[in-house]
């Protein structure tokens, strides 16, 4: 950028004019060219009026490659690539100069490969292969060149040899995002401070602007952003971890300014000691009673993403709509097909012809190869949001990434319990029940990547998602049989409503979801009874039916229909209110009362529950959209609604009525005897792989493990 250049040249020779300081013979040292480029490269070809430019590059190049660079510091540009453009088997060029360059590409024909597997590597065999697609942003790989450029290559001796590798001094310190200091994918670069550096300083200045505990950002972003300042003194052993400490600056973006102001030195922050484990967050270790207890990922070793659509026509909250926009893609000429489908970068296009969900030997047609009018395919439920039904077109053409384990193992005895594990929990359950595939963003509308635990392995539910030899070591101490089922129901009394967050609120900022198991049978008891009841309740009465009462159904509650909701296409409703002195919900012409505030405000970490089932209802419903589908509707707001909006405000109601015995259950078992994690026997890795469909006869292929951001809709 030849603009902040030429500003930079001006300014500083200014400032050290005005010091009476003597310019240095070979110019400042700024250089114009791109950092990320291979230091192995040629000055480009460039016309003699732009000689002063490619000089710049030389001399620049000169830098990356032979000279020592002893302080790094910045603050570089984000940039997430979702996808590169292939040309043929091969990345284009410009393609792999705007995705990382040198840093993440390498130089052609180099053995060693890119720099950036050394962020990579570690990853992969720490099983986050999924999550490495976070590590395609451009202040990650400016991280990786810096710590290549200032603790591994050595410099040129005058002599023109390079010096010993690994005895490099210096200072790297950026202002980047800080998804670095616990992220899954960023365990190699955890591992890369760990083993380059002597001490590492992060200074955590949060800022998350859409995540579940929002805070003020010190700048006019939404990601969290943190202070790193990473130290080598020259040679170091690379199997003693650096010591790593961590602070955090907390309020308002003038109290975080105020703050950081009058630090003027490391004894002005109050710092505390991170883990040494090599792929350990930086940032300290909990502490406490809570911190004993086993990992609910432990417990229950599968966990999956829930499925990624990549858009939105196939989802809707009546099954008739979906047939009719199925019906009108395959009226479409198949050249239009594509427009409608909506094509992913990294997903499913309208040419593919992937296996079908439900196993077999065949794939299936390509959906811009159908004959026109193709019948449309199976329609199932669906756990879109917590609380929220709605139903999909199981049909793998029309999904990105539709978890294949998940279809494997799914029966009507299956159960889903969702969570979130990529930011703090917030206000509301710690897990929410399905009876139902859950989406990628069940839980909370957003940052659902492996959120969720299914609770057999297998449709024919004889192989529970459990750590094997636990019920049998923990039934002994209780002096119970236990089963699946009620291991379940116990897990859901402690997790499946408020009281738990807001008892270990601090102790969830460590994203880690810890179970308290009990050693006194009355109180496991009265956890599985509870739990039990409340799980009827969240899946719609489609699982933990009461013995001898198998049509139950989801208990009535106070709120009633006082007006009908209008059937009329010319009424169906654009919006709705809720009016708190009258306690009535409103909804396009009709009203609903005997509504509580405490119903209408029910969240599930920011997701409001009741409000959000509603928007995802109205004429015009709530999300973005990108396909002509997208306008198909339903004609008439229906019966079906009202009831399923009727039984919505019952579930919350009856959980809020549990909450007082749920949270009384949740301390007595908290000071009473527990199982300590030291007992839990140790998690064999191969449970943690989802099942595969060989193991079933199916033809999945391999598992998807994949891991996604944000739904598109949100």
């Amino acid at each position: 950028m030849t603009g902040p250049y030429a500003v930079s040249e001006l300014r500083l020779t200014r400032a050290l004019k005005d010091r009476g300081a003597t310019l240095p013979k070979d110019g400042l040292g700024v250089y114009l060219a791109d950092t990320l480029e291979s230091p192995h490269g040629q000055p480009p070809n460039l016309p003699q009026y732009l000689e002063a430019i490619a000089g710049q590059h030389k001399r620049a190049l000169q830098v990356k490659d032979k000279k020592a660079v002893i302080v790094c510091l910045g603050n570089p540009p984000y940039d997430r690539h979702d996808a590169v453009q292939y040309v043929g088997d091969n990345v284009a060029i410009s393609d792999r100069s705007r995705t990382g360059g040198w840093v993440r590409w390498g130089d052609e024909g180099d053995v060693t490969g890119p720099i950036l597997s050394a962020f990579m590597e570690p990853a992969k065999l720490a099983g986050h292969g999924g999550d490495l697609k976070n590590l395609y942003n451009l202040y990650v790989y400016f991280w990786r060149w810096a710590m290549w450029k200032v603790f591994q290559h050595p410099p040129m001796l005058e002599t023109g040899k390079r010096a010993v590798e690994g005895s490099n001094a210096g200072i790297v310190s950026f202002i980047t995002a800080a998804s670095y200091i616990r992220g899954d994918a960023f365990v190699g670069m955890r591992e890369m401070l760990r083993r380059l550096c002597h001490e590492v300083w992060i200074i955590d200045l949060g800022g998350e602007g859409r995540g579940t505990r929002q805070d003020d950002n010190v700048f006019n972003i939404q990601t969290p952003v943190a202070i790193c300042i990473a130290l080598r003194e020259g040679k170091k052993d690379k199997d003693v971890p650096a010591t790593v400490r961590y602070t955090s600056i907390l309020g308002t973006r003038e109290e975080k300014y105020a703050k950081l102001a009058v630090v003027k030195d490391f004894t002005d922050l109050k710092w505390k000691t991170c883990p040494t484990g090599w792929h350990a967050p930086l940032r300290p270790a909990g502490t406490g009673a809570y911190f004993k207890w086993p990992l609910l990922a432990d417990l229950l070793p599968w966990q999956q993403s829930g499925m990624k659509v990549g858009r939105l026509w196939p989802i809707a909250s009546d099954p008739e709509v979906l047939k009719r926009r199925w019906k009108k893609l395959t009226l479409a000429d198949p050249g239009d097909r594509a427009e409608l489908f909506k094509n992913s970068p990294t997903g499913r296009k309208v040419g593919d012809t992937p296996m079908p969900l439900t196993g077999g030997d065949t794939r299936l047609t390509a959906v811009n190869k159908l004959a026109r009018g193709a019948a449309c395919g199976d329609i199932a439920r669906y756990a879109y949001r917590s609380f929220d039904r709605q139903y999909i077109l199981a049909d793998s053409r029309v999904i990105d990434r539709a978890g294949p384990p998940l279809w494997l193992a799914h029966s009507d005895k299956q159960l889903y319990l969702t969570s979130l594990f990529t930011q703090p929990l917030g206000s509301g359950p710690a897990s929410v029940a399905s009876a139902n595939i859950p989406d990628l963003d069940t839980f909370r509308g957003s940052f659902g990547a492996k959120a969720s635990f299914p609770l057999y392995r297998d449709a024919a539910a004889t192989v529970p998602n459990i750590l094997p030899g636990f019920l049998a070591l923990w039934g002994k101490q209780l002096k119970r049989d236990l089963t699946p089922e009620s291991f379940a129901a116990y897990v859901y009394a402690l997790v499946g409503h408020a009281g738990f967050v807001e008892h270990f609120w601090d102790e969830l900022e460590d994203c880690q979801l810890r179970i308290p198991l009990t050693l006194d049978s009355k109180h496991y008891d009265k956890a599985v009874d509870l739990g039990s009841r409340l799980l009827f309740l969240h899946t719609y009465a489609e699982r933990f039916k009461p013995k001898g009462k198998k049509g139950a159904e989801v208990p009535s509650g106070s709120a009633k229909v006082k007006e009908a909701i209008s059937d009329k296409p010319a009424d169906y409703p654009e919006k709705f209110e809720y009016i708190e002195q009258s306690r009535t919900l409103r909804v396009g012409t009709g009203a609903i009362v005997n509504v509580a505030p405490e119903v209408w405000a029910y969240e599930v970490s920011g997701l409001q529950v009741v409000k959000s089932w509603l928007g995802y209802r109205m004429k015009d419903r709530k999300g973005k959209k990108s396909s002509p589908l997208d306008d198909i509707h339903p004609e008439r707001w229906t019966s079906e609604f009202t009831d399923e909006l009727l039984k919505l405000l019952s579930i919350l109601e009856h959980t809020l009525a549990m909450q007082p015995d749920l949270t009384a259950l949740l301390d007595a078992v908290c000071t009473g005897p527990l199982m300590p994690a030291s007992d839990i026997p140790s998690v064999p890795v191969a449970l943690r792989k989802p099942p595969r469909a060989s193991d079933a006869g199916g033809l999945f292929g391999e598992a998807d493990e994949s891991e996604e951001e944000p739904s598109e809709d949100e």
